[in-house]
């Protein structure tokens, strides 16, 4: 059964052309998929690139058979392959498509290639993995470059307990302080993070929220379900084509897509359901005491039984499609409790001195308080074609959860001898064999967010490729990390309801020409879009002061961008430009800042210097506007202070790389990619917490500092990336390297306050520089093998980092007991997954398969992450 999908394929800057394959993690079209196609004559190599990006698939082949080849007019619906055929007619060249792939070679080529594989491989299965029965005598190059393109099988391979988990499988992308982020994604990237500079986007919408931290500073939170998750592709550094939203990302971006109909359909399907049922041991539901007092005195539990699965999560979704029409629901149900520390390396954080010896608070699997996280999550999608012109496309989100988090001050544990007050009142010590931490009542988040996107692609018009994307975000929170709240002790006053409201418009045109015989694609547009920070109506008498703890302003971001991309073959060129603007009007200090605008600029250069090899440079110029939490006042532990006025953030960075692929370099049939960046980012006037001399004069005698933001001189991050790709029948393997190689974060005002030098390479001890800085090495290997025809995947991934220093008397006189190191330390994961038939699927991860006792590198206090945990799943499709 045919049908009908239309893709307008438009011209632009082709990899291909320069003898590459490009990849796309989304899943290909079949053969007998009816696409409506809009080409204009132009190169050869052009079209097929295109065609390719459209039905979103490899394409591989010899750049010498392409150049100065033309490929006629395309107009109408046709099969792929019908397409193909088409294109290459009179060329002497033909195409085969296998798997995600499209093969072009001269005629008669692929038929003979294919025989002699089959003799050589002995009747074993082709393309175990990408790219295995592509003929031998095509070198492909995979541009990836600074990109990471993650699909759902991939994805299943790194999901531990945290959302966040799936991003810890490159170097490069931190998590930092994952398992203190209530379930939330807070990415970053090179060791940029935080406050729009790695934004994440979900199905084009932006969701982040922002989060007071206490001592631990503020968190840039985006709520997501992880098993709703279909592909995600991360771009390091300012992005050499601009999107609507993409003001401000210095670090880099991420973009999320939900599931989509091929997550859940099977081949020849138009309606049919996914079940994903899973759980996982290693952890603990904690009873919480509605009594602030008992709160603080939660007996925590050294041992934890590994054949004890309490909790796990269940996904059910549906899908239907047809000649115009692909809808999409699902339903998310996720729960569990209080992890279980490793075992192995907890001497690392015992502090010895001459009268003796100070433990961590977390024992040896140890229960990590606050830890628990449960959330119901809801997804619809629609996607509609009017007619060969226009369609449109309206995605929903409901998220709604309760999470534990803790603030720094309140990690520590009290021991037998201790005070501690009874259930009853009652004050009394801690007997023998008990031991408490403060646990509290989870915090909540509900995110609703929409996004709607219309595109109008005319027939036979390369000038014209409109779209129009509007998107909402709305969460109302709940936590415990205000100050001042009047409702009672301990947890109580910190608690706090606010809500973050974040609404984008964006419009923008791709036109495609020639210019001098040079391939052009123009993307111009505008965006616009505001957010909205406010407390709770009525909050104002849940507090002491005369303001509310949460921020009551609004931001405004405007920005117009256009980017080009010339294919002057054998060098492709992308030339970016981005100018825009902010103003911040905050109702509770009364006052408004307007930043003036600022024009981004990015340069990125492809060059084929051999057959298998390309090079790339990459300039960047961008600016980070001081964004709405930067910009207002509260009774939060940062503030803004107009003693400190606050300017925008400067980011010059430049990066080199090299990229090579081999066939063949260990055994027949192999492919092995090479490739090696050198970066180097410097963010000038760079934004960050600070405790600086208060310069109020009518502030209280105690009160001689303020937490506020400032800018610092500078920040610089440069640093070289190793990264190795290896496929082949026997098995395959990933490794990721970063080195940094001279971090220094510089500012001649803090110098001066703390005397200490204008510059160094652990941040400064009065403010939260330290936990941006990542450690100087990290390493991420993945190996693995497939067996019985592919149905049985097996692999291991190892990931480690060096040690990492904090600066002595970091965050001394804040109540916040901060580790002073991270030592170094290595993670080891298996996992696991067994194709039953095209029904039926069963995996499994053990995380920490050595129980390791660990502290993430960002982690402010020594919370452990978890100890060895063993997932189980089934996933069925109906």
């Amino acid at each position: 059964m045919n049908t009908i999908t239309r893709y307008g394929i438009k011209l632009s800057p082709i990899a291909l052309a320069l003898g590459v394959a490009v990849s796309f993690p989304t899943t290909a079209q079949s053969t007998s998929t009816i696409v409506t196609f809009n080409i204009a004559q132009q190169p050869l190599s052009t079209s097929l690139n295109l065609l390719a990006e459209q039905a979103n698939m490899n394409l591989i082949a010899d750049a010498s058979l392409l150049r100065e080849l033309k490929a006629p007019a395309i107009y109408g619906q046709k099969t792929l392959i019908g397409a193909l055929t088409f294109t290459l007619e009179e060329t002497g060249l033909s195409a085969k498509i296998v798997n995600n792939s499209i093969i072009i070679q001269k005629n008669g080529a692929i038929k003979e290639t294919k025989q002699q594989n089959k003799r050589d491989l002995h009747n074993k299965k082709a393309n175990k993995h990408a790219h295995k029965d592509i003929p031998e005598n095509i070198e492909v190059i995979v541009v990836s470059g600074n990109k990471i393109q993650l699909d759902r099988h991939q994805l299943e391979r790194s999901k531990g307990s945290s959302n966040s988990d799936i991003f810890s499988t490159f170097t490069g992308i931190d998590a930092n302080n994952l398992r203190n982020e209530a379930g939330a994604l807070d990415i970053g990237i090179r060791g940029v993070q935080g406050e729009g500079r790695v934004p994440i986007f979900i199905d084009g919408s932006l969701q982040s929220t922002h989060t007071n931290r206490g001592y631990m500073g503020t968190s840039d939170r985006t709520y997501i379900d992880s098993d709703f998750i279909s592909t995600v592709a991360v771009e390091k550094g300012t992005t050499a084509k601009s999107g609507a939203f993409s003001a401000g990302a210095i670090g880099g971006t991420v973009n999320i897509r939900t599931l989509n109909t091929t997550d859940i359909l099977t081949k020849d399907q138009s309606v049919g359901a996914l079940i994903k049922l899973k759980t996982y041991n290693n952890n603990h539901t904690p009873t919480v005491s509605d009594n602030p007092w008992q709160q603080q005195y939660y007996q925590v539990s050294n041992h934890n039984s590994t054949s004890d699965f309490d909790n796990g999560g269940i996904l059910l979704a549906g899908a239907f499609k047809t000649d115009q029409l692909n809808a999409v629901l699902a339903y998310s149900d996720k729960k569990t409790g209080n992890y279980f520390a490793g075992k192995h390396g907890f001497e690392n954080f015992v502090e010895t001195y001459d009268w003796g010896q100070v433990l961590p608070p977390v024992n040896q699997h140890g229960e990590v308080v606050n830890t628990s996280f449960e959330s119901e999550s809801y997804l619809a999608k629609v996607q509609y074609a009017f007619n060969d012109e226009h369609d449109i496309e309206l995605n929903t989100r409901h998220h709604q959860q309760q999470a534990g988090e803790m603030l720094a001050s309140y990690w520590f544990k009290q021991r037998e001898g201790d005070f501690w007050i009874l259930p009853d009142g009652e004050y009394g010590t801690i007997p023998a064999n008990i031991e408490t931490m403060p646990q509290w009542q989870p915090g909540t988040a509900l995110v609703n967010s929409a996004s709607l996107l219309y595109r109008f692609l005319p027939t036979n018009n390369p000038l014209v490729d409109l779209k129009i994307n509007a998107w909402t975000t709305n969460a109302k929170l709940q936590q415990y990390n205000a100050l001042a709240s009047n409702l009672g002790p301990n947890a109580l006053q910190y608690f706090h309801e606010y809500s973050n409201q974040r609404h984008g418009v964006g419009i923008y045109n791709s036109a495609a020409f020639t210019v001098s015989s040079i391939p052009t694609v123009l993307m111009y547009g505008a965006s616009w879009q505001n957010e909205v920070l406010k407390p709770k109506a009525g909050a104002l008498e849940y507090f002491y002061t005369d303001k509310t703890t949460s921020r009551d302003g609004k931001q405004t971001v405007r920005s117009v961008f256009v980017n080009g991309q010339f294919d002057f073959d054998p060098i492709e060129l992308t030339l970016n430009l981005n100018h825009h603007d902010s103003s911040t009007h905050d109702h509770q200090g009364e006052h408004a800042i307007k930043f003036s605008p600022k024009t981004d600029f990015t340069a990125l250069l492809h060059y084929n210097v051999f057959d298998n090899t390309t090079l790339k440079a990459k300039y960047s110029k961008a600016y980070r506007m001081p964004n709405i939490y930067e910009t207002t006042i509260s009774n939060e532990v940062f503030t803004y202070s107009s003693d400190y006025p606050v300017i925008p953030e400067n980011s010059n960075t430049f990066e080199l790389g090299i990229e090579s692929h081999f066939s063949n370099a260990l055994i027949k049939g192999d492919r092995l990619t090479l490739s090696a960046s050198y970066f180097d980012t410097r963010i000038e006037h760079m934004l960050a917490t600070a405790q600086l001399p208060n310069k109020d004069p009518d502030a209280e005698p105690w009160q001689t500092t303020k937490y506020t933001f400032t800018n610092y001189d500078s920040f610089e991050l440069p640093g070289i990336e190793l990264n190795l790709n290896y496929q082949s029948d026997l098995f395959y393997s990933t490794v990721s390297y970063t080195n940094y190689t001279n971090i220094k974060i510089c500012s001649a005002l803090i110098s001066n306050i703390e005397q200490v030098d204008r510059c160094n390479g652990q941040g400064f001890s009065g403010s939260l520089t330290p936990l941006r800085i990542p450690p100087k090495r990290s390493l991420v290997v993945g190996f693995g093998s497939t067996f019985i025809d592919d149905q049985l995947d097996i692999g291991f991934t190892y990931k480690g980092h060096s040690d990492k220093q904090h600066p002595a008397g970091f965050l001394s006189g804040t109540g916040a007991k901060a580790v002073s190191k991270i030592p170094a330390s290595y993670q080891l994961d298996f996992y696991a997954n067994y194709k039953f038939n095209d029904m039926f699927s069963g995996f499994t991860t053990i995380t920490n398969l050595t129980d390791r006792y660990i502290v993430s590198s960002g982690s402010i206090v020594a919370m452990p992450e978890p100890g060895r945990t063993v997932t189980l799943g089934l996933e069925i499709k109906l």
